[in-house]
């Protein structure tokens, strides 16, 4: 009979603390909804990339304008090389003060261009830099990029 009395007993105590239980678990849950970016990068940037391509170790120095439009923690636009008249279609992401960005486009029917970066923003400078890699036809350069937000 002891026994029943602590399974009733526990019984209770588990149908009273169990619904308390449940509504911490569900406020942590809303809790842990994502947070706005830290940072927003929404804008005009004047950017250069320098680096060196893989095999030749020439050097590879280029210029290009990146239009940023950023909602949440996703980043669309364009960016544009110097002296290239094509519009490439950018997609990135933000996560604090991390930006990372992809592009691709068509060069010629025979030849794709791609681009990937990783960076580190400053807000209060109006800047971010990193890391950058870009592909041709041609080949694939390594270095580094910067920009500034106009």
């Amino acid at each position: 009979m002891k026994m029943r009395i602590k399974t009733a007993r526990h019984r209770y105590l588990l149908g009273v603390v169990l619904p308390f239980v449940l509504l911490n678990i569900g406020n942590e849950i809303d809790h842990a909804k994502p947070t706005p970016a830290e940072v927003n990068v929404t804008g005009t940037w004047d950017a250069s990339f320098s680096g060196k391509v893989e095999r030749t170790g020439t050097s590879q120095d280029d210029t290009f304008v990146m239009e940023l439009k950023q909602e949440g923690t996703k980043v669309t636009g364009t960016l544009r090389f110097k002296g290239l008249n094509l519009d490439f279609p950018v997609s990135g992401k933000i996560a604090g003060t991390t930006f990372i960005y992809t592009s691709k486009a068509m060069l010629s029917p025979d030849c794709e261009a791609s681009l990937a970066a990783e960076t580190t923003i400053d807000e209060s400078s109006h800047k971010f830099k990193g890391s950058q890699t870009q592909s041709t036809c041609e080949g694939t350069a390594v270095g580094k990029v910067t920009a500034l937000r106009r």
